[in-house]
């Protein structure tokens, strides 16, 4: 479980580079089941990739190959049943879920010092709410959100994509 609902905001991406965005959507995932709707008007039939944002999560696409799609269709994609269901393999097992790495509170695409800092400031300024440097979630940037973020940029997470 989350510690809150919070939004994510999926892209579909065509699938050879510069794999431009065809369409974007944002929903609340819910904190219990982890899932969220997303709706898609402007897709056409074919093959494309799925790439998801959330305000301290690092960017994470669908598996190699991409999705295939039919206008009008409707479809399941679940990222938390396999570490292969993200391109490169690039989730986090947390229990029996995989999960998107968190810590990249200025979406450069990677969990560094930069980020660490940016907590640092804002856990020292007792700054709380719905901000980035809340890694975990729970409304206040604390020495958790720094913990989080740390051993994420200690393993040197980054962005994987195609």
């Amino acid at each position: 479980t989350l510690n809150m609902n919070d939004t994510v905001t999926a892209y579909i991406r065509r699938i050879n580079s510069p794999y431009n965005v065809v369409d974007s959507s944002k929903s609340v995932i819910d904190s219990v089941s982890l899932k969220g709707n997303f709706r898609f008007y402007n897709v056409s039939t074919g093959t494309y990739y799925i790439s998801t944002k959330h305000r301290s999560g690092l960017e994470t696409w669908s598996k190699a190959g991409g999705e295939s799609f039919t206008s009008g269709g409707v479809y399941l994609y679940d990222f938390t049943n396999s570490s292969s269901q993200a391109y490169g393999n690039n989730l986090v097992l947390k229990g029996s879920k995989y999960c998107l790495y968190s810590g990249d509170v200025n979406q450069d695409g990677n969990i560094n010092l930069l980020d660490m800092i940016l907590i640092y400031n804002n856990a020292y300024n007792l700054i709380s709410g719905y901000v980035s440097t809340d890694v975990n979630g729970d409304g206040v940037t604390d020495q958790t959100d720094y913990l989080i973020t740390y051993n994420n940029s200690f393993n040197f997470v980054g962005f994987i994509r195609p």
